[in-house]
């Protein structure tokens, strides 16, 4: 009895569009400021959330830098704390994500109000961790470059810019 209710369950779901699977997984407990995302967004968080973007940190891990230098701001190390908490290039936004939080329809309370904690005494990992702080990381996202591969390569093209004119001097 219950392998007929599966097949049947598994004919309704190829019925359904392409984009339903949002839908379903959201009923089933996933993220939904997440699921509702563009992929971009939606991967971004992921990586982030998991250690695997493109931040110098992973980046050093993986081979692919000799150093953990943040390339937005220039601060000695290039972390996920970093970008979401103290990097200079990204102050206004994180200020909005982090006390301020948005109002309107589609907006959210400040992450430390939700968590009752001041940014300083919370990880990532609890934050990251916490659904209801998931739109605020979203929004930050969705404003920023960091995660992104621009940021990546506009570092990259200048560092190579400056070793070739090093190398002539």
């Amino acid at each position: 009895m219950k392998w007929e209710e599966s097949k049947e369950e598994i004919k309704e779901m190829g019925k359904k569009s392409k984009h339903s699977y949002q839908y379903d997984l959201v009923k089933r407990g996933g993220n939904s400021a997440v699921m509702g995302a563009k992929k971009t967004f939606a991967a971004r968080f992921y990586q982030l959330k998991s250690g695997h973007a493109l931040i110098a940190k992973y980046l050093l891990r993986i081979g692919k830098r000799r150093d953990m230098k943040c390339w937005w701001c220039g601060h000695e190390y290039q972390t996920r704390d970093h970008l979401f908490k103290w990097c200079k290039r990204w102050k206004r936004e994180q200020k909005r994500r982090w006390v301020d939080g948005q109002e309107g329809e589609d907006g959210y309370e400040g992450v430390e109000k939700v968590l009752k904690r001041p940014k300083i005494s919370l990880p990532m990992s609890l934050v990251f961790a916490e659904e209801k702080c998931s739109q605020a990381l979203m929004d930050f996202l969705s404003c920023t470059d960091v995660g992104r591969i621009s940021g990546v390569v506009e570092e990259a093209e200048n560092s190579d810019h400056e070793e070739s004119s090093d190398g002539g001097v």
